[in-house]
């Protein structure tokens, strides 16, 4: 097992790839006006629901590891989407808590086609362009990996199953299959961008990044108000007060961030009374989270831990080669240089 240690700056780099938390100014908006855009909902499973209720997050402390602070297993592919193997121990009372939900690389099945189809990839290819976050298609994958059983998690998008039901996405890795419903409406929805933001916010989320309006410390610039929203969407305002982490400054930027109207009628402000519109790119906190837990792997048939040629650190900063390379040799007991060939399929999208 290697130790990735990212949480706090790599001892062993001569360069500090991860530095303090930087602040974000807030940048108000003024509009009065807000396009509606597709329903959406946030996904917890029922488990994760209770654990909410009882402690303030969905997620229990010993969940809460991660892929930048964890022990990478050394026979495991990057594509696996996995930093460690389950917890096969047999329990006679008790449940069996998740590794972590964070990725190696986030393999995805897309079972849509066309216009929404469309949408996809370029969800994906804005977010792999800005920040370290890479996607794998699994679409022809097994279920299991075949050399070590080990069940593999992937995350199915998919239509909804029923007209008028709202889109939804999973928060984090699950370990199993997960989903991404995108709303039968979207077929006739004629504002590619709102269709592209869309899946990327549910990609952020796929990827362990919780709703802004859900901080802590919320309170402190936006006003919620919940009496126009329905009680089945009021969790979407439910502050996560535990085993969090926060980079920066509350975002009125953040892709994630509801809009104004998005779950009710001004069932969120900001605190001057500004109507919130949505966001509709990665803001740069929204990356910096994505930098600061993620790396860019390469698929590769072989346990090599290749990176790709841009990598950036906590801070959105570009390493240099020479940082790359270091990184990448830290990752692999000391040896920066891959084998020749051993790369996967990629199947295209």
């Amino acid at each position: 097992m290697k130790q990735i240690g990212f949480i706090c700056s790599l001892a062993l780099l001569t360069v500090t790839l991860f530095s303090c938390e930087q602040e974000e100014s807030l940048n108000v908006q003024t509009s009065e006006t807000e396009s509606k855009g597709l329903p959406y909902q946030t996904a917890y499973t029922e488990y994760q629901l209770k654990n909410w209720t009882e402690t303030g997050s969905p997620y229990l402390e010993n969940e809460l590891d991660n892929a930048a602070a964890t022990l990478k297993a050394p026979y495991l592919r990057s594509q696996d989407g996995l930093f460690k193997l389950p917890d096969a121990q047999t329990r006679a009372f008790g449940v069996n808590p998740q590794q972590n939900r964070f990725w190696t690389m986030i393999r995805l099945k897309i079972a849509v086609t066309g216009y929404i189809k469309d949408a996809v990839v370029e969800a994906i290819s804005r977010i792999e362009e800005n920040t370290n976050i890479r996607f794998y298609n699994a679409i022809n994958d097994p279920e299991t990996d075949p050399v070590y059983g080990i069940k593999l998690p992937n995350v199915y998008i998919r239509m909804a199953l029923t007209n008028g039901q709202t889109g939804s996405s999973y928060v984090g890795r699950l370990g199993d299959e997960q989903y991404i419903s995108i709303p039968k409406e979207a077929e006739s929805w004629e504002n590619e961008e709102e269709l592209v933001a869309f899946v990327m916010r549910a990609l952020c989320n796929v990827a362990g990044m919780y709703n802004e309006q859900q901080r802590n410390d919320r309170d402190n610039f936006v006003i919620i108000d919940t009496k126009n929203v329905p009680s089945y969407n009021r969790y979407h305002f439910t502050k996560i007060t535990n085993n969090f982490y926060s980079r920066g400054a509350f975002d009125s930027n953040s892709i994630t961030l509801a809009g104004t109207n998005e779950f009710g009628l001004n069932s969120i402000k900001l605190k001057d009374g500004t109507m919130i519109l949505k966001n509709l790119e990665l803001s740069n906190l929204d990356k910096a989270f994505l930098n600061y837990f993620y790396l860019p792997f390469v698929a590769r048939k072989d346990t090599y831990s290749e990176l790709a040629p841009v990598v950036y650190d906590g801070n959105n900063r570009k390493l240099s080669e020479s940082e790359r390379l270091e990184l990448q040799a830290y990752l692999n007991n000391g040896n920066p240089t891959p084998p020749t060939g051993g790369y996967a399929d990629i199947v295209p999208w």
